[in-house]
Order: C-alpha cells, then structure tokens, then sequence
C-alpha cells in the first residue's frame, strides 16, 4: 500500500482549494486501485508535514509554488519520497508593467539563492511538473529553474464534469426565468492584499458598472464563493441601491451547485479566482477583476487574456461594464475555446496516473 500526500490549503471552506482537492481525489478513484494507494489530504487533523510519513507528496492545485510548500517537496525529494507538482501556481501583489499590445506583464521576481536552487532541484526531480498558467511558467524561468519539461497544465477545476440535464420541472423554471437577462457579480474580500491596496475602490466600481448593466436592461446577481466575503457581498448591495433588480446571495454553496446556478446567467464578472473557473465550467461568458498575480497567470493560460482587468485600472467602472455586456454576446466562441482548454488541462493532468509516477 502506497500512501500518496496531497499538499493543499484545505480544511477551510475555500471554494477553489476544495474544489481542486475534489478532483485530484475524483481522478485518482477512478484512475488508481485503491487496494494498492491510499491518497490522504493535507486537512488540519493531519500530521501532513511529516512527510517521511508518506510515499509520495504531490503538491496539488492552489498557489502554492511558494516557500513553505517548496521545503515540504524539497525534503520529500531528499528523502527519495516520490513527488508530483500538479496543477499549481505562484502568486503575489507584483508590480504590473506595459507589454506588447496593450498587454500587461509581471515584474521578475526577487527570490532567494536557497529558495531558487530547491525550486529547481524539486522541478528537475519530480516525475511531472504541472503548473497553472505561463505567468507561473515565467516566474519559474525567471528564477533559473529548468522548464524544458515543465506544461502548462492548466487548474485543475477544469477537470469538473458538466453537471447532468435539468429534470424538466428544473428546465421549465429555468426557460421562466430566461425572461430575465441577468448579469452575475462575484465580490468578497481578500483583505485589501490586492492590486491598488483598496477594496472600497474596487467595490465602488462595481457599483457603478452593475447601475449602468440594471440601465442596459440587465438583473444583477451577487454571490459569493467564501464565508468571509458577507460583509463585502452587503456593503456592494448596498451601494448598488435598487433591490428590485439585484439579488443578493451570501450563502456560500458546493461548485456544483454554482455551476447550475450561473447556468442561468448570461455572463459574469468574478472577483475571486475560481468563480472565473465556475463560469467556464457552466459554459457562461465572464470578465476577471485581476486583483493579483494569479489572476493573470489563470486567464492567459485559458488564452483569454482580453477578459481581465487590473483591479487598480484608473477606468475600472467603465471596463467592467463593457467587459459584461461584450461577454453575453460570445457564450458560441466560449463555449468552443473552453472545451478545448478542458481537454488540454485532462491530458495533461492525467499524466501522473497513467504513466505510474505516484
């Protein structure tokens, strides 16, 4: 019996880190025999920084190309443990910079000399490096690493099945509300540890953008993704100011059950990382609020770099705006590039499984 460590920041009803767990978990049910592998979580209960405990250690999806992490995978690899990086990405508050086409670029990073040798050492070691998106893959190259084998894998969120047909009780609802075009707005907090330093600059924005899509003939939709983001997600209801077209939302559900709610949505514009990532499952257009290095590195690696915007742009209001309506005339083109990235991010992530690397 082989007892394989899945590394992640879970254990704390975070959305995206769950959801990535889920289908690491999903993937080695249905590809691993359970006879002969035993796949434990890194939950808080767990004594996951024991790694001479395990046998292999994967770091798993979330931004976790980070030091902490980095040492757990390096000392799994000096121990001869097997180790797979799959799926994950860095993330920090980079400075922004002008790039070609009107595009934006990181900073290089600045890392130190023993954090930059095990980055690479863990790389060249593990049997399959997997990582989120080419701003991550840059950062990596910009350190020194060897990326020659490096994919780009993309989240692993996108490993998520559609959801099944709606029971056609479900389906007659839906065509009523169909009448109703509806614009959904994920907002939450992450702390002002964004792009700009200031929430209530973005949140104003919002407002302004969700009044002008209410006079464009639009409901507006406000959820959230994480129990904490309530205070934001009211604050924003309340600056909005006309409850008769804005519903609002502060229970924080499974990804499932998103996916069948923004179902219903004719497009999005999503402030935490992996609403974005439950639009594209359900197939629904959708704008990012890029608050943070991930951002970026999430929406270059699905090719749509057109659908973020920094959170410190000095016409935020006004590009979220536009950016809502342009994506609710281009859910045919989504839908298309998307399946296409979903089959890229299986192929690539399925790896590890197939090819004995655990």
């Amino acid at each position: 019996m082989r007892n394989v460590l899945y590394l992640g920041w879970i254990g704390f009803n975070n959305l995206g880190d769950e959801w990535m767990w889920e289908m690491f978990r999903d993937m080695a049910a249905a590809e691993l025999d359970p006879a002969e592998y035993r796949i434990v979580p890194s939950l808080p209960s767990v004594d996951w920084k024991n790694v001479a405990a395990y046998d292999s250690v994967v770091l798993g999806g979330g931004s976790l190309i980070i030091p902490g992490y980095v040492e757990l995978l390096h000392r799994a690899m000096e121990l001869g443990k097997k180790t797979v990086i799959w799926g994950s990405g860095h993330d920090r508050l980079n400075r922004l910079l002008p790039g070609e086409g009107g595009a934006v670029v990181s900073d290089a990073a600045k890392e130190s000399d023993d954090y930059r040798r095990k980055l690479d050492e863990i790389v060249a070691y593990s049997g399959y490096t997997g990582v989120r998106g080419p701003w991550t893959l840059r950062y990596l190259s910009e350190l020194g690493v060897r990326t020659e084998g490096v994919d780009i894998s993309g989240d692993s969120a996108m490993l998520m099945a559609a959801p099944e047909p709606l029971l056609p009780e479900a389906a007659e609802a839906n065509a009523t509300q169909a009448a109703v075009r509806r614009i959904g707005i994920n907002w939450g907090t992450s702390y002002n540890r964004i792009y700009g330093g200031s929430e209530a600059y973005v949140e104003d924005a919002l407002a302004e953008a969700a009044k002008a899509l209410i006079a464009q003939g639009f409901d507006i939709y406000l959820y959230s993704v994480w129990g904490p983001d309530r205070e934001a997600l009211l604050r924003l209801y309340g600056k909005i100011g006309i409850p008769e077209k804005t519903v609002l939302d502060t229970n924080v559900y499974g990804a499932e059950q998103y996916v069948k709610l923004l179902q219903t949505f004719e497009a999005t514009l999503n402030f935490k990382l992996h609403a974005n990532l439950l639009s594209a499952v359900a197939g629904v257009p959708f704008g990012c609020i890029g608050y943070r290095f991930k951002s970026f590195d999430l929406l270059c690696g699905l090719g749509l770099p057109e659908r973020i915007v920094a959170a410190d742009d000095s016409k935020l209001a006004a590009r979220l705006a536009e950016l809502a309506l342009v994506s609710s005339q281009e859910r045919a083109r989504l839908a298309g590039l998307l399946a296409g990235k979903k089959q890229e991010t299986r192929d690539s992530l399925i790896r590890p499984f197939r090819e004995g690397l655990l």
